[in-house]
């Protein structure tokens, strides 16, 4: 691989890494994963634009889920089926990447181009009539959303051809009843706020489902006025019977029996007046039975079977819409994007066409372990850094820098310059410069392979405990101390903890193989996205590794990004991999200061 080219691709990798307040973003491997204190994306070619856009939207959106969504809600929201839960989500995402836009106003682009994306891959697709009735409802929540809130106006289109089928199916008035409720969400706050706003929706649904008489489009205001007697129920207003005209006047007998005649032609006399109790318009007769009050313009007799047809429509939507399975509606858009960068990755992954660095099957870093039976000279270590500290100083303020120039003009006059002015040599001013040392970021990399022995697990333990007891007496200098084998890395101590805090997570005890390669290269990927000008990993092993391969490529990219190694042997006369890279062994944890001091001579931090 080109070395600048691997260069460029670090740096698109720290942009695209960048932390959001307390929550780490991995850059690793091909698999898509959080563990809700940071979130793994997998490594796909960084110079695909179509990459790039759904990694960074997808870093924003799950970021913002960490930050803003209380999974309590989310649980809950699952309890009450697919269609329940689908509605909440899409109400969720679009409160939450709300919140990431007022935090982050940079994500407001990416998130925007996410939305692109999921048009172009067909995550969001036009609305049609052959939409299921969960599918299409759920697309007017979540595009109206985005489109009128978030305002993602590609959306707009498809937002607009949802609500026209939507109102095709459930009438005008439930659907202005729907976004006045989607216009509240501004105002929402919490994943419980989005849950209670999908249960209003809900009941909006079921509403619509016992006054099926409401639902076609301008016949929302039939049953007003002057009919409001005749559209109630199964007719319980009218007489008994079928006919449902004969309650009103003096045709009080006229109502029981097979009277369904006494609604049809010249049965004026049935209602009062001339039907004016009826439906309006010209219908003389009864348009009641069960018809819920639907009298739809010159519709006379014959709306009852219409009326009847379209009301159990309107039933059958509510209900398809309630019970949908997951198969009716929109995917997830979390688990649409993760699956596509997984699917990119593992696409460069399978190409042959060049040497990739995501090959690094990285191990994953816990905070747990298990094994910390393990033993350590605390009283040791305690006094060893104190002179180690006083080493490190001198390595890491030793990078101060002063340069004196002389000129012409100035404020402090160098008296031993005066003596030249006759020579015609002006340059008697003084000025001096200093350039403070570097802030720096410290890793500590310890080996807990099977090959290390138990006095030598001790010696390591101990030495990494005084190093990093060293480091948080120096200002502006921070460290995380790294234990590996052939398994995930075991993180004794953060950059943000304190040695003294978690001193005994320093008692490890050795197993496995020497990953020391792939454990490198999980380090130096988390330095390179550190905020300190300088970077440097301390390295303490046996020096039997098992990935040589890794290792010199790992090696390789400490160079290209200017992290330095300093190699730091147990009992061992060569670190395999690292021939080229000064070996500071020691046989007894004593001698680390002495170590250092060769650091110093060697300027091997420079």
């Amino acid at each position: 691989m080109n070395k600048s080219k691997l260069l460029k691709r670090f740096r698109m990798l720290s942009r695209v890494m960048s932390n959001r307040g307390d929550i780490t973003i991995n850059l690793t491997g091909n698999r898509c994963y959080t563990d809700y204190n940071s979130i793994t994306l997998p490594v796909g070619d960084l110079e695909n634009p179509d990459y790039l856009e759904l990694l960074e939207g997808a870093i924003d959106h799950e970021v913002g889920h960490l930050r803003w969504t209380d999974r309590t809600w989310t649980a809950k929201s699952y309890e009450k089926g697919a269609f329940f839960n689908a509605i909440r989500n899409g109400i969720e995402d679009i409160r939450m990447e709300r919140m990431v836009c007022l935090e982050w106003p940079g994500a407001i682009l990416n998130l925007s181009k996410m939305v692109t994306q999921g048009i172009k891959k067909g995550w969001f697709s036009k609305p049609t009539d052959s939409f299921p009735p969960s599918l299409l409802l759920q697309a007017v929540v979540v595009y109206y959303g985005r489109y009128k809130i978030n305002d993602q106006v590609q959306l707009n289109e498809f937002c607009e051809i949802a609500i026209a089928l939507l109102t095709d199916c459930i009438g005008q008035k439930p659907v202005h009843d729907l976004i006045l409720l989607l216009d509240t969400i501004p105002a929402l706050r919490s994943n419980q706020h989005s849950y209670e706003l999908t249960e209003q929706i809900i009941q909006l649904l079921k509403k619509i489902e016992f006054k099926p008489g409401d639902s076609q489009g301008n016949d929302s205001g039939d049953s007003q006025g002057d009919d409001s007697g005749d559209s109630q129920g199964d007719d319980s207003g009218d007489s008994q019977g079928n006919d449902s005209g004969d309650s009103q006047g003096d045709d009080s007998g006229d109502s029981q029996g097979n009277d369904s005649g006494d609604s049809q032609g010249n049965d004026s006399g049935d209602s009062q007046g001339n039907d004016s109790s009826d439906s309006q318009g010209n219908d003389s007769g009864d348009s009641q039975g069960n018809d819920s009050g639907d009298s739809q313009g010159d519709d006379s007799g014959d709306s009852q079977g219409q009326n009847s047809s379209v009301s159990q429509q309107v039933i059958n939507f509510v209900n398809e819409c309630l019970n949908a399975d997951e198969s009716q509606l929109m995917a997830d858009l979390h688990e649409q994007v993760n699956n596509e960068l997984e699917k990119m990755a593992d696409e460069v992954r399978s190409s042959n066409d060049m040497e990739q660095l995501i090959d690094f099957n990285a191990p994953l870093i816990s905070k747990n372990d298990r094994g910390t039976v393990g033993t350590a000279d605390l009283n040791l270590a305690k006094r060893l850094s104190t002179p180690i500290s006083r080493e490190l100083h001198k390595i890491i303020y030793g990078l101060d820098r002063k340069s004196v120039n002389f000129s012409k003009q100035g404020r402090t006059v160098e008296a031993n310059r005066l003596a030249g002015v006759k020579a015609g040599n002006f340059n008697v001013f003084k000025s001096e410069r200093i350039t403070k040392a570097p802030t720096m970021a410290i890793s500590v990399l310890v080996d807990r392979s099977s090959s290390m022995s138990a006095f030598e697990m001790n010696g390591a333990n101990t030495s990494a405990l005084a190093i990093n007891l060293a480091i948080d007496k120096l200002k502006g200098v921070n460290s995380e101390c790294i234990y590996f084998s052939a398994g995930d890395l075991y993180e004794a101590k953060c950059f943000k903890s304190t040695t003294k805090a978690v001193k005994d997570n320093f008692r490890v005890s050795s197993r496995g193989g020497t990953h020391t390669g792939l454990s490198l290269y999980s380090v130096i990927r988390r330095l390179s996205l550190r905020v300190e000008q300088k970077k440097v990993v301390f390295i303490i092993t046996d020096g039997q590794e098992s990935d040589l391969k890794y290792l010199e490529k790992s090696i390789e990219m400490s160079e290209l990004l200017g992290i330095q190694i300093v190699c730091i042997g147990i009992n061992t006369g060569m670190l395999y991999g690292f021939e080229n890279q000064e070996l500071l062994n020691i046989q007894t944890v004593e001698e680390l200061p002495s170590i250092l001091k060769q650091v110093i001579k060697n300027k091997l931090i420079a």
